[in-house]
């Protein structure tokens, strides 16, 4: 993943850690962390300013294909091919929720 300056066009950095293709990026609201889903079934959350991951959470048996955070960014949602929905704690790794039901991408 590489992170640009829109402004100037500017590589920033580049973001490297997943084994799999990256099918899924989003910001927290405050601009500091970014999550990532991957076709390998893991999403990774980062540091934007360090570009350091911070957490790995494993639970979906196929590739990652939505991300999303909660407006106050506690919470992280990520949506698989294997047809479920998993809520994460964004800080602790703790899964607190899933679903199997179908979603649509």
């Amino acid at each position: 993943v590489k992170l640009w300056q829109v402004s100037t066009g500017q590589e920033l950095m580049t973001i490297k850690g997943h084994a799999g293709h990256v099918r899924s990026i989003a910001f927290a609201s405050d601009g500091k962390r970014l999550a990532t889903g991957s076709s390998e079934g893991i999403v990774r959350l980062w540091d934007v300013a360090t570009g350091q991951e911070l957490l790995a959470l494993k639970g979906h048996t196929d590739e990652v294909t939505a991300v999303a955070f909660s407006p106050d960014g506690q919470l992280l949602v990520s949506g698989s091919q294997d047809g479920t929905m998993r809520f994460w704690r964004a800080v602790t790794r703790q899964e607190v929720s899933n679903s199997d039901k179908p979603y649509a991408p």
